[in-house]
């Protein structure tokens, strides 16, 4: 009998058999009330309601670089690169193709004229020849940001792996052999 008494009195002292629930943080809101006031409803100008968090760096560094190869692809056919290389970049009459398996070799063909002792190692030999010569009769007309474009589309249509936006240190480091 004594232990029955133990246990009731064991039970009382911690509030009952059952365990309380904790209570589970409020889920976060990406909506905004209807007056735009951002503040809670019922207008106390309480605590901003949690927001998700964000696109995580790896996502955005990606999300640079597609905006980045749209932007090359669109410069492709404004600075009208199809004229020369192909709609297809891979080569027209003489002038040699910049997408596909005879595109980008290390050594300038023989008959290469723009291109004469410039090897192709990396995305930044690319990215400067593009900027510095082409097109042929306006060299040095694009800016860094349509070179840098135009490399990155290049890149992807060959199938190059990259992960994140080319500039001049990140082309450096893509090596294209």
């Amino acid at each position: 009998m004594w232990k029955a008494a133990l246990i009731v009195v064991a039970l009382a002292a911690c509030g009952g058999g059952k365990k309380k629930e904790a209570a589970k943080p409020a889920e976060p809101t990406t909506t905004e009330p209807a007056n735009g006031s951002g503040a809670e409803a019922g207008g106390g100008g309480g605590a901003e309601p949690a927001k998700p968090a964000g696109p995580s760096p790896e996502e955005l560094a990606k999300q640079a670089m597609t905006e980045q190869v749209d932007a090359g692809k669109k410069a492709w056919t404004e600075k009208k690169c199809d004229t020369c290389h192909g709609a297809d970049g891979h080569g027209k009459g003489a002038t040699p193709a910049v997408i596909g398996d005879k595109a980008l070799p290390e050594k300038a063909p023989a008959k290469a004229k723009a291109r004469k002792g410039v090897a192709f190692k990396t995305a930044k030999d690319v990215m400067g020849f593009i900027h510095d010569k082409m097109p042929p009769k306006k060299p040095k007309s694009l800016s860094d940001d349509e070179a840098a474009a135009l490399t990155a589309f290049i890149l992807s249509e060959n199938k190059v792996s990259f992960d994140k936006k080319i500039d001049a240190d990140s082309a450096a480091a893509i090596n294209l052999r």
